[in-house]
């Protein structure tokens, strides 16, 4: 009885494999199979994001709270100097208690084949000028700033490094 339960539930004997591998086409009998007259229709090609888009996607997560989601679109120089997922998230929601973002603007961009930062060299940097408006308290101001990107799968990083001491 316990051969033929273990017989059920066990695999097929090898000698029944070749049952399932060959098939028989009695002669003269069965069409041949053709390959479709037209290319089968595919789906566009992904697009690579721009990296105006992609800055003011980043600006958005920030607006909306969501750094969990920002923290994936950091580089990994700029995640590692951060210290970890949850002392950016930390970072970012006591920014937020002082800043509020209100617009992006992004002016200029230009693709450098080289650039260095923080004593690292990158290729294929993508610079960006970018206008920010925020509300500090009860004023509003403009902030012109510099925004360094690298390319990366599905589009781009940035290199948003945690502020030098002594730097607000």
């Amino acid at each position: 009885m316990i051969a033929r339960v273990l017989g059920r539930v066990s695999t097929w004997p090898a000698d029944e494999f070749a049952r399932f591998t060959h098939a028989h086409i009695p002669p003269g009998g069965g069409t041949a199979v053709l390959p479709p007259e037209a290319e089968p229709m595919r789906g566009p090609e992904p697009k690579s994001i721009a990296p105006a888009t992609f800055e003011v996607r980043f600006t958005e997560l920030q607006k909306e709270g969501r750094y969990h989601e920002m923290w994936e679109l950091l580089a990994e120089d700029a995640q590692r100097s951060w210290g970890g997922r949850e002392h950016f998230v930390e970072a970012m929601e006591r920014q937020a208690e002082e800043v509020e973002f209100l617009e992006t603007e992004v002016g200029e961009c230009e693709l450098v084949p080289e650039c260095r930062i923080r004593n690292r060299t990158y290729r294929n940097v993508a610079r960006l000028q970018v206008r920010y408006r925020v509300r500090l308290q009860w004023r509003e101001q403009t902030l012109d700033r510099q925004v360094h990107l690298i390319p990366a799968t599905g589009g781009w990083r940035t290199l948003a490094y945690p502020p030098s001491s002594g730097v607000a």
